[in-house]
């Protein structure tokens, strides 16, 4: 796809790769609308051509708002990117109910139902989607099962979901790492962050090169496209890799458990 002059909807855009993708997107000349709780703090002046809106994506009725303001303002909408989402990193000692459906609701109905709302609106017509999945969707880590079963519906979804799609309808998804932003601090104080790490401005790159040349699969770090083909060849790679994350895992549980103590 090439991005000049197309309309787009970016969420989770006020920080990390949501921010630098908005960053190079609007080098690009083509026409965004920003979403994100916080898009109204965004140091970037609105124009005829970006506008800043405040949605939480986990509402039906936000989602629907932001689909007839994007049609009110754009007229169409060439490309949409489900960048928003978070991560829990905690030990699962209770039954939740609404905790679980608080990250459900963020990282995959909204993302889902995005994805239908685009379909309804184009029909067979050509459109992208992208979404930012996870590493961890393809390799659970201890200490984020939640977030990890958010990521593999992201992957299950789009490997079946594509499949139903027209010509020229593009379904992407983002497999980030581990991305030096506050974005993992969210989850829990001291979260220790895997090996290895991206900036999010590299992460950026990679997603916009993967638009352009609509790939259905991005993998913006090379490390770890390396290390998923030699576990295949050399299968205990990830198995050591999910042992030495488990022990620091272990380690802080254990430090926030005396000092809740």
């Amino acid at each position: 796809m090439k991005l000049e002059n197309k309309n787009i909807i970016l969420t989770g855009c006020a920080s990390g790769i949501g921010l630098e993708l908005l960053k190079l997107l609007l080098k690009t000349n083509c026409h965004i609308i920003a979403c994100d709780l916080n898009a109204k703090k965004l140091d970037i002046s609105e124009t005829e051509s970006f506008f800043k809106y405040k949605c939480d994506v986990s509402s039906k009725t936000q989602l629907d708002s932001l689909f007839n303001f994007a049609k009110e303002k754009l007229g169409h909408i060439d490309l949409f990117i489900a960048n928003a989402g978070f991560a829990y990193y905690e030990k699962i000692e209770g039954a939740d109910w609404n905790h679980i459906s608080k990250i459900f609701e963020t990282n995959v109905m909204s993302f889902i139902y995005c994805a239908e709302k685009m379909k309804e609106l184009h029909g067979d017509r050509p459109y992208n989607f992208v979404v930012t999945g996870s590493t961890m969707g393809l390799l659970s880590m201890p200490g984020y099962s939640l977030y990890s079963a958010t990521k593999a519906a992201v992957r299950g979804f789009a490997d079946s979901y594509r499949l139903e799609l027209s010509k020229e309808q593009h379904f992407q998804v983002v497999f980030p790492i581990a991305t030096k932003t506050k974005f993992f601090s969210t989850a829990a104080n001291n979260t220790p962050v895997p090996f290895p790490t991206q900036t999010p401005e590299a992460v950026a790159k990679k997603i916009v090169h993967g638009i352009m040349k609509n790939k259905n699969h991005i993998f913006p770090s090379t490390v770890f496209s390396i290390m998923n083909f030699l576990n295949r060849i050399l299968p205990f790679i990830f198995k050591t890799y999910v042992a030495v994350n488990n022990c620091k895992f272990k380690n802080w549980s254990e430090k926030n458990n005396k000092g809740n103590s």
